[in-house]
């Protein structure tokens, strides 16, 4: 089996919206302006000239075939996928049971899954970029540039992350019943408690698979650069 499909996730992107969305996240208006015009307001003057830097990014060593080094990252990514994976399937475990179920226990836990993840997906990211740049001069480019992208996005991509943890607390209190309500027929009272952690280990799947995109795609160019390479 191909190591590169085993990572693939499908519609993760319409995933995490559709999750934001019913989470009560505020909506967007139709009438945004086209993707480049919103990616152009995320770039200063100093973005530009590091953009442009990068596009003419050529490396002063001479390359060597990094070949097993992509392919060993590749292995890398899958296992990182699937050890994250079955961290956030065990969500909720680690707290412990306590008559006063409260919402910031709960995120405080969420908050150090969605931490590792981030931290798990850079620290692989910035590993293929370094094997890219010992490869040659096109993959090195290609480094240059995501390098560039990741950290002119850097601030926005964290703002955006950032807000699930409030999403996340609104759905808390909007399945949390209250003290004086009796439990509805056929339901366990922690039947809501069960619906919030799957609810909160959804969302951090859909932020893993968003986080490793482009460490997939970056994969998927050095793939691509090695066999069509003469």
């Amino acid at each position: 089996m191909d190591p590169m499909a085993s990572v693939q996730s499908g519609s993760t992107h319409a995933r995490l919206l559709q999750l934001l969305a019913t989470g009560d996240a505020p909506r967007k208006p139709d009438n945004l302006p086209c993707f480049a015009e919103r990616l152009s307001r995320l770039f200063g003057l100093g973005d530009t000239m590091s953009l442009d830097a990068a596009t003419a990014f050529r490396s002063r060593q001479p390359g060597m075939n990094q070949e097993a080094v992509f392919e060993q990252l590749t292995k890398e990514l899958s296992n990182i996928r699937r050890a994250l994976r079955r961290k956030i399937g065990r969500y909720g475990e680690e707290v412990e049971a306590s008559d006063s179920v409260t919402a910031e226990t709960y995120l405080n836990a969420w908050l150090v899954l969605q931490r590792k993840v981030a931290a798990s997906s850079r620290q692989l990211r910035d590993k293929v970029r370094k094997a890219m740049k010992e490869h040659n001069q096109d993959l090195a480019r290609l480094a240059e540039l995501d390098s560039v992208f990741d950290h002119t996005m850097a601030s926005y991509t964290s703002q955006c992350f950032s807000h699930i943890s409030k999403v996340l607390e609104q759905r808390f209190h909007s399945l949390q019943p209250s003290s004086d309500s009796p439990p509805k027929t056929g339901h366990t009272p922690d039947d809501w408690l069960h619906r919030y952690c799957e609810d909160a280990q959804n969302l951090l799947l859909a932020e893993l698979d968003v986080r490793l995109e482009p460490v997939l795609g970056l994969l998927e160019a050095c793939h691509n650069e090695v066999n069509h390479s003469p």
